[in-house]
């Protein structure tokens, strides 16, 4: 046979096994996957959708190292770095608690204000928002421990708690199995374990993988070939298989025991989570009282009120459909809960703490006062709420700010940082200064009145680096950061005008600032440059 007719020979008799081979996959195609193009495309191949367990979003928190979460705002009072100090004209008052302390504390402001005008006193209160939604004890105690660290400074520290340490306390041991003391939150700042991140991370190389196949199944010149196509389909199964063990796996991991979701185990009877919850806030509120006297300022703890306490209030119709449900979610806890509270009443006064049992103060209302089935107050409850704390804190208060600023304000004192001298750069019709240790600018006004600062005020800065600016600003030369009055927090305390803002990190070259008239133009407008 010549050497033509071999090379043809072999060649047909390959092109036959081809054929038969094609055949054969064709019709073993057929019977595993039935009718069909024959091609590599996985058609609702089988596999988990699961590739990450979801996870209640809250938005407003942030994880925080020491005392679980805070608030998603760089400028809350708590997340301020360093903390406020003390001044000659002011008294610092500290406000703790959760939702209804962070509730009230804009009209217990402006009750204080009230009193401290009507008083006549020398130096202007101040109260900072330490209160986060959610927050129980020990996160109150561990708060200001931290803040007094870095040289904060407190008049005085004030404590609005009760429903949190016992709703909260409760609800993570009975319906999510996790340590009481552990903040509100624990398990939606934890989101995954180290193990649970190992399986979703192999999950997502295994789809990777799917998609791949999937994609050679779709685009491969082979793709009409039942051969191609049965053999890629195994391949995308064994990866689809993969992925439905992986995910199994992940669902065990997340239902097992974790010391780090979950904290340590409690083993006991249910009950004891209340009694537990008690004594940690009673303790919690003899550590605050001591922390406070070590800052050289006074502690006040007052138990706030609640609708689901017999007698404490008549509810009229519109609370009782709108916030009064005492079979449900707190209703029960309160009630088993607070008396617990309360037997620590004496005691605590025994303790030498200034603590104030407010749950009876509205049983003598008539009027609508809470707006949810938890613990809110609307506008004339908290009007309400914070009258009766200013009144007990009056003689303190008058004490404080009456005597002049103490040249030591604490123990702590002789260890914190001394601060720089503010700095003038403008004088304008509000002074500039650079405060805080180059930190803040601080705008200041004297015979000030409301109209004054109505006018949005602007404030451009150019960094040293045109590359600190933000992307969307690189194109202007400079960073905007313009503000009203009222939303950075300014106050207007007998006739003078004072607001503060932070300033960003990199370094600033120039910065210009004023006023914008409602027409259009400059009120005002002055600039200063830090390379001169």
């Amino acid at each position: 046979m010549s050497f033509r007719r071999k090379i043809l020979y072999y060649g047909l008799l390959l092109l036959l096994t081809l054929l038969v081979g094609e055949g054969m996959a064709r019709i073993a195609y057929y019977a595993a996957y039935g009718p069909g193009e024959g091609g590599g495309g996985l058609a609702g191949a089988a596999g988990s959708s699961l590739a990450a367990p979801e996870r209640p979003a809250k938005p407003w928190q942030i994880r925080h190292p020491f005392y679980g979460y805070t608030r998603n705002l760089p400028y809350h009072d708590f997340n301020a770095m360093p903390p406020r100090q003390g001044r000659g004209d002011t008294v610092v008052i500290g406000l703790l608690g959760g939702s209804v302390a962070k509730d009230v504390r804009p009209f217990f402001q402006r009750e204080l204000n009230r009193r401290f005008v009507a008083n006549d006193l020398p130096r202007q209160p101040i109260v900072l928002e330490l209160a986060v939604a959610g927050q129980k004890q020990p996160q109150q105690a561990v708060m200001v421990a931290k803040a007094l660290l870095l040289g904060g400074e407190f008049d005085f520290i004030v404590n609005l708690d009760g429903h949190n340490e016992i709703t909260g306390s409760a609800l993570l041991a009975a319906e999510q199995g996790v340590f009481p003391f552990y903040h509100y939150y624990w398990n939606s700042q934890v989101d995954l374990t180290t193990e649970e991140l190992a399986l979703i991370g192999n999950i997502r190389i295994l789809r990777r993988e799917q998609g791949r196949l999937a994609a050679v199944g779709e685009r491969s010149p082979l793709r009409w070939s039942a051969l191609f196509g049965l053999v890629n389909r195994w391949r995308q199964e064994r990866v689809a298989a993969e992925i439905i063990q992986r995910n199994r796996e992940l669902t065990a991991a997340e239902s097992a025991y974790s010391l780090e979701k979950y904290g340590p185990r409690k083993e006991g009877a249910a009950g004891e989570a209340l009694p537990a919850a008690a004594r940690v806030w009673y303790r919690g509120s003899l550590t605050l009282a001591r922390l406070a006297e070590l800052a050289g300022a006074e502690y006040y703890h007052f138990l706030q009120p609640s609708q689901y306490l017999p007698g404490s209030k008549r509810l009229t119709p519109q609370e009782l459909a709108r916030a009064y449900q005492p079979e449900g979610r707190h209703g029960p806890f309160i009630v088993a809960g607070y008396p617990l509270l309360r037997q620590f009443n004496e005691d605590l006064r025994k303790d030498v703490v200034n603590y104030f049992d407010l749950t009876g103060i509205f049983a003598g209302r008539r009027e609508t006062l809470y707006r949810d089935d938890c613990c809110h107050l609307n506008r004339r409850g908290n009007e309400l709420l914070a009258a009766e704390m200013a009144r007990r804190l009056e003689p303190a208060l008058r004490r404080r700010a009456a005597r002049p600023a103490r040249e030591t304000v604490s123990a702590l004192a002789a260890a914190r940082r001394p601060a720089l001298s503010d700095a003038l750069l403008i004088d304008a019709e509000f002074r500039v200064y650079l405060a805080d240790n180059g930190r803040r600018l601080r705008y200041v006004r004297e015979d000030c009145a409301a109209a004054d600062v109505e006018a949005r005020f602007f404030l451009h800065l150019t960094p040293r680096a045109a590359a600190d600016l933000p992307p969307g600003r690189q194109e202007h030369g400079f960073d905007n950061r313009d503000f009203g009055f009222g939303e950075v927090g300014g106050f207007l305390w007998r006739g003078q005008c004072r607001v503060e803002i932070r300033l960003p990190d990199y370094p600033i070259a120039y910065l210009r600032t004023g006023q914008y008239a409602a027409g259009g133009g400059e009120v005002w407008a002055a600039d200063f440059d830090f390379l001169e």
